[in-house]
């Protein structure tokens, strides 16, 4: 038996029905699907509109630096059993303005039950304002830090996910309300989504 984990496209594909792929094809939202590495296999015509032809390139060359931690999570729950996930993600346009987008995506699976990629629906949110250029630098760990703070971890869990102390996580998150002029973490949260650091 071939291994899931390189089942080629073809395979992959079947996972869908000729009537739905044909219909994905000719509906106007964007769609996708990735195969058990996180790799872009497929789009429909609205997906390439929006992102470009990026079949065959890995999802970190997707979604921006900020919001990648997430959505390797997303794809984990869906290899652990999830149904489905959903998450808002910043992607790049052909021409290089940036817009934030929300994916709901399921997992594909071969005929033994395992996952061997996902399929996804693409929500565009909006643009994001040019102006957020300007957003501050954040270190790799800042950057992890707010991704947790945007997904509702506590101080507790923070430290615990990224093995450091509770007060090492604090410094963290001053360093990031301060990076961000925020006096909360919600304010530091949405202030982030505004510039599309998350």
């Amino acid at each position: 038996m071939q291994d899931a984990l390189c089942l080629p496209v073809d395979d992959l594909l079947e996972a869908l029905s000729a009537d739905v792929r044909q219909a994905l094809e000719a509906v106007s939202v964007p769609a996708y699907i990735v195969d058990s590495q996180r790799r872009l296999r497929w789009q429909n015509a609205a997906s390439i509109e929006l992102v470009g032809d990026l079949r065959g390139r890995l999802d970190a060359g997707l979604v921006a630096p900020g919001d990648l931690a997430r959505a390797k999570e997303a794809f984990r729950q869906k290899q652990k059993g999830a149904p489905h996930t959903q998450l808002e993600v910043s992607v790049e346009r052909p021409d290089g303005r940036r817009v934030r987008i929300a994916v709901n995506s399921v997992p594909l699976r071969n005929v033994d039950g395992e996952m061997i990629g996902s399929f996804g629906l693409v929500q565009v949110l909006g643009e994001i304002d040019p102006a957020a250029a300007s957003a501050p630098r954040l270190s790799p760990r800042e950057r992890e830090t707010l991704t947790l703070l945007a997904a509702g971890y506590s101080t507790a869990q923070m430290a615990e996910q990224m093995n450091i102390s509770k007060e090492t996580v604090r410094n963290h998150v001053r360093r990031v309300l301060g990076g961000l002029d925020a006096r909360s973490r919600i304010e530091a949260v949405a202030k982030a989504r505004r510039v599309g650091l998350i």
